[in-house]
C-alpha cells in the first residue's frame, strides 16, 4: 500500500478474551442443627446435607426463584442427607473483552500506538450464585449480587496513548 491508505488501513490490531461458561456445580445444604446422626456439625463449622424429594434445578429460573424449595426435606431422614454434591447449577457466566490498537509510525524507530480495551463488552450482567441453604426459605435459590471475577463485572473500559522509542 502506498503511504496514504497505510497510514489509515495499516497498523491495526484487534485482540479479545472470551468466556462462555455453563453454571458452577452447587451443593444443597440445610443447618448443622439439624444433626440427627449426632455427628456435632454445629461444632466442626461443618454442614449438612438434606434429603432430596425431587430435582432443585428449574428449567426458566429467574434472579429471585433460581431453584425449588420443593424439591428438599430440610431435615434428613437419616444420620445424613442424600442429596448429591454438586447436584445444583448455579447461573453461567458470559463475559467478553476486546482490544483495539493502532499504531503510527513517526520515524524509523519511533512509534505512537493508541489503544482501547474494554471488559465485559456486550454489558451482560452475570449473577453470582444463588443461596443453597434449604432451611433458610428467605434466601434459598435468590440472588443478592453479581459476578466481580473473570471480567464478568460492570463494563470497564481504558484508552491509552504510548510513545514507543
Amino acid at each position: 500500500m502506498g503511504s496514504v491508505p497505510q497510514a489509515f488501513l495499516g497498523g491495526w490490531s484487534i485482540s479479545t478474551v472470551s468466556l462462555w461458561q455453563t453454571g458452577p456445580y452447587l451443593t444443597p445444604i440445610t443447618s448443622p442443627s439439624y444433626d440427627p446422626g449426632h455427628l456435632n456439625l454445629v461444632y466442626r463449622g461443618a454442614y449438612q446435607r438434606p434429603d432430596c424429594v425431587g430435582d432443585g434445578n428449574l428449567a426458566n429460573p429467574t434472579p429471585d426463584n433460581f431453584f425449588t424449595l420443593n424439591a428438599y426435606n430440610p431435615i434428613p431422614a437419616g444420620p445424613v442427607g442424600n442429596c448429591r454434591v454438586g447436584s445444583l447449577v448455579g447461573p453461567g457466566t458470559v463475559a467478553i473483552a476486546a482490544g483495539l490498537a493502532k499504531s503510527f509510525a513517526i520515524r524509523e524507530k519511533v512509534h505512537v500506538r493508541f489503544e482501547s480495551t474494554f471488559t465485559n463488552l456486550p454489558n451482560h450482567v452475570n449473577f453470582a450464585p444463588p443461596s443453597t441453604d434449604v432451611s433458610s426459605p428467605s434466601t434459598f435459590g435468590k440472588i443478592t449480587s453479581g459476578q466481580t471475577s473473570e471480567n464478568a463485572g460492570n463494563r470497564t473500559g481504558q484508552i491509552a496513548l504510548r510513545i514507543e522509542f
